[in-house]
Order: C-alpha cells, then structure tokens, then sequence
C-alpha cells in the first residue's frame, strides 16, 4: 500500500524567464511531479533552445543560418533543422502564392532606409524587388543539399521561433514525470499537457499598453500566436505604416490590424498568423478552412472581427 503522503503530494511547479531566443524573452513553467522532474524537464528544454539558437541567429556570423547566406550560388550541405524550415517556409509560401515569404524581410529592409529619410520608397524599388521575390530562392539537390540563390536579406525568424518553441515544448514534455510545459516567446506560445492557459488577446486596433484586452482564449494542448501592427512599424511623413508588408505588392498592409491563430504547433500557428494578415478576411478564412486543428481571429480596419468557424465559442469582449 502506498504511503498517504506520497499519496497525496502535490506536482511541483517551476517557472523561469530567459533572454534567449533570437532577440526574444522567453517563459518557460514545467509542472512535474517533483523538482527533480521539474529541473531535468527545464535543462533539456534549456538544451534545445540553446542549440537551435546557435543555427538560426542571423545576427551570429558563425550560425549555420548566416554561414549558408553568405554562400548563394553553392550548394552546400544543411542540418535536418534549418531544412525543416526551409522546407516549412517553401510550402507556405507556394501555399498563399507568396503572401507567406522568407523574402518579407527584404521588403522591410526598403522601408526602413525610406523611414530614415523622411520619404515614401521609390515605387521602381519595391516593384523590381517583388518580381525578384517571383522566382524561388533556393533549389533543392537531394541527401540535404540546397543551394540558395537569394541575395537579398531573408527572413526566416518567425518560423524559426515557432520551430524552436515546439522543440523546447516537446523535450520538456516527453521527460518522466512531467504533467504540463508551457514555453511563451513574446506572446507566441504553446501548451502541453491538460491544465493549459488563459490567454489575453491583445486590442489590436490601439497602441496602449494598458487597453482592455478584446477578449480572452482557453489554450490547452495547442500553440498560439499574434500578428500585429500597433507597437511596430514605419512613420513617414506624419503617418503610421505597417510593418507587416505584403510580399506580392511590397506596400504594407493597411487592412488587417491584427491576427490571433491557434494551431497544434507553433510554427504553423507563426506562419498562418503573417499570411492571414496579408491576405485579409476572405481569402484568409478560406486558407484557415484547409486547417481543421486550427482556428483564427482576423480583426480588420472597420472594426470587424472575422471568426473562423473553428474559434471556440464565447463572447468577444
């Protein structure tokens, strides 16, 4: 028989913060069944980010990430990590017809420069650019082989993020004794395990801090993940402009303030969130339709909430 205190001990709960994730804070809580649990669930979570920090940061000239960017035009060997992305990244973007594209971040790059003159871009610029971004940027060989032919900046963090954050979630996860796991990365985020958590969407129609959420989601065994353009973007001539950019116009989106996507994992959860955004209500509610573990909040300039069918019932606040 067992002994009543064991019986009836209670899980041990850890919750830690870290400045780790490609420039992004990252939470971590593990419930286990005891600390010992807890503490081997964090260090092999701790692990995987740290590893898979190392190839993705493309601020990081010895990453893996920028050792492959600064070899367009060869083909070289990658790790079965940056191909998963690379992989993810190819399919989404053929899925939306390039409003998905690692090429964004070039687009972006345009925008800044413009932001820090004073001026609009050259319509000539953006134009050229999004016909460069037609042609796919890396060809597959064969036995991990990929040769890139991008020479403009390519943007692979949101995946890379998501992906990261499912590793870290399913390591954790998978250690003996653990109950739960939750990693949050900047407000992406994913849960495991049967407690899951209360999560705040965001106002995305106001840039205050302090604004009353626009209402509140049950996150349990999923990932979540927020597009939106309050706190970021490009000021030009007294006028405020999205830093989600449309990959098929160059021009920022100026329909779509926010999107909120849950999705089993946190990568498809990143991914659908920037190509929601770009492709606004219709065509977006179509694309989400394809997903049926996933669900979407879509909220437009006119103050319109768009649902998919899959968001879990409730009031919107």
């Amino acid at each position: 028989m067992p002994r009543l205190s064991a019986l009836f001990r209670r899980s041990y709960h850890l919750h830690s913060t870290y400045e780790r994730l490609l420039g992004t804070q990252v939470e971590l809580q593990v419930t286990a069944r005891g600390r010992v649990e807890a503490e081997a669930a964090e260090q092999r979570a701790l692990a995987e980010l740290g590893r898979l920090s190392a190839l993705f940061n493309r601020f990081d000239p010895e990453s893996e990430l920028r050792r492959w960017g600064d070899r367009p035009g060869e083909p070289t060997r990658i790790s079965p990590e940056l191909g998963t992305v690379l992989a993810l990244a190819d399919s989404w973007r053929q899925l939306t017809g390039n409003a998905f594209h690692p090429g964004a971040d070039a687009l972006g790059s345009v925008w800044q420069t413009a932001a820090q003159a004073g001026r609009l871009p050259d319509p000539a610029e953006l134009d050229a650019l999004v016909e460069t971004l037609q042609a796919a940027p890396w060809t597959w060989h064969g036995d991990g082989m990929v040769t890139l032919h991008a020479r403009y900046p390519l943007g692979l963090n949101a995946l890379a993020k998501g992906f990261i954050v499912d590793r870290m979630v399913e390591e954790a996860a998978g250690q003996p004794g653990v109950e739960t796991v939750l990693v949050n990365a900047g407000g992406d985020l994913r849960a495991a395990g049967p407690a899951g958590v209360t999560v705040a969407v965001a106002d995305p129609w106001t840039s205050r801090d302090d604004a009353p959420a626009s209402t509140q989601v049950r996150v349990c065994g999923a990932a979540l993940a927020t597009s939106g353009q309050a706190h970021r973007g490009y000021d030009i001539g007294g006028r405020h402009y999205s830093h989600v950019l449309d990959p098929r116009t160059g021009w920022p989106v100026e329909t779509v303030p926010g999107v909120t996507v849950m999705a089993p994992e946190c990568a498809t959860a990143d991914a659908l969130a920037t190509a929601l955004s770009v492709l606004g209500p219709g065509p977006g509610l179509n694309l989400i339709a394809g997903f049926p573990q996933a669900a979407a909040l879509i909220f437009t300039a006119d103050r319109q909430i768009h649902r998919s069918a899959t968001w879990p019932t409730g009031p919107v606040f």
